[in-house]
């Protein structure tokens, strides 16, 4: 009975509001099981790994699976960098994050219920972990959400590695040496002839690079508001501008209607500023320049 009320809210919903809110769990079956097939995260030889991708709960692509093998003790941090949909900002959003032992015990958990719920960037640190295959699971949570995201992986061991010597095989043996008078006998009459040193360039010499070319000033750039958070007196803003689409870190911000500048910081999709306003003089303003 309550899933039929359930239900008829959500299709009264649509046929009020022209929305149409999916009703299927957002998988592609209702039977799906994507973490028995998790996409897998290959650690490099600085022990980390990157994950980017896009979701959407009405597509049915609720979810992403991932796994990564530790093979020592060690710490594990996650960073989650989100891209929630839409111009403005929607408050109920947030893109959730599980971390799983071996044995399919949650170890970790960030959602709408948690101290860092609506975040759009997240952390996750797991210490003293054991060598293993642990799974991180990124979901939505509203049936309209859809979203992009970047996860950084990063494994680092505590586990001291065993030094191995190899001496003595890379003493050399010492040749026998020429026998050298007690007196000097050379002429006091001799000249030696003059040295001309001749300079050879190691095996595999390479010319040293040119001088780096100088930098082109960045221009200015225009990024929309995607999220502001009120701190103290100021507000904290987070712009749809990042590293890869042309901000740099301490670029300067200004807006429309509010005196002074700001600096910000970037990552690769997004970057934040504190600004001296109040968060009603930032309702009315979408966008923020980014200058030099």
């Amino acid at each position: 009975m309550r899933g039929l009320v359930v239900l008829g809210l959500l299709l009264a919903a649509t046929a009020c509001g022209g929305v149409q809110v999916p009703t299927h769990n957002g998988y592609k079956s209702a039977t799906a099981k994507p973490w028995k097939k998790p996409k897998q995260l290959k650690l490099n030889d600085k022990g980390e790994a990157k994950a980017e991708g896009d979701l959407s709960y009405p597509d049915q692509r609720r979810a992403s699976w991932f796994a990564i093998d530790t093979p020592a003790n060690g710490t594990l941090d996650l960073r989650l960098e989100i891209t929630p949909p839409g111009d403005a900002t929607n408050d109920d959003f947030d893109l959730g994050m599980e971390i799983y032992n071996p044995e399919y015990k949650m170890l970790s958990r960030s959602d709408a219920d948690d101290t860092d719920a609506h975040e759009l960037n997240k952390k996750q640190s797991l210490v003293e972990l054991p060598p293993g295959k642990y799974l991180v699971h990124l979901y939505l949570e509203g049936r309209l959400d859809t979203a992009e995201y970047v996860l950084h992986v990063a494994f680092k061991s505590t586990q001291p590695s065993a030094a191995r010597s190899d001496f003595p095989i890379q003493v050399a043996y010492v040749p026998i040496l020429p026998m050298v008078p007690l007196d000097d006998d050379t002429p006091k009459s001799y000249k030696p002839a003059p040295t001309v040193v001749v300079v050879h360039p190691p095996p595999g010499h390479r010319q040293p690079p040119p001088p780096p070319t100088p930098k082109e000033v960045p221009k200015a750039l225009t990024g929309r508001i995607l999220g502001i958070s009120v701190q103290g007196k100021n507000v904290m803003i987070t712009i749809g501008r990042g590293t890869t689409t042309g901000a740099q870190a301490r670029m300067n911000g200004t807006i429309s209607g509010v005196a002074g500048s700001f600096p910000v910081d970037c990552t690769e999709r997004t970057c934040t500023g504190l600004v001296a306003a109040t968060a009603d003089q930032l309702k009315s303003v979408s966008s923020v320049t980014l200058s030099p």
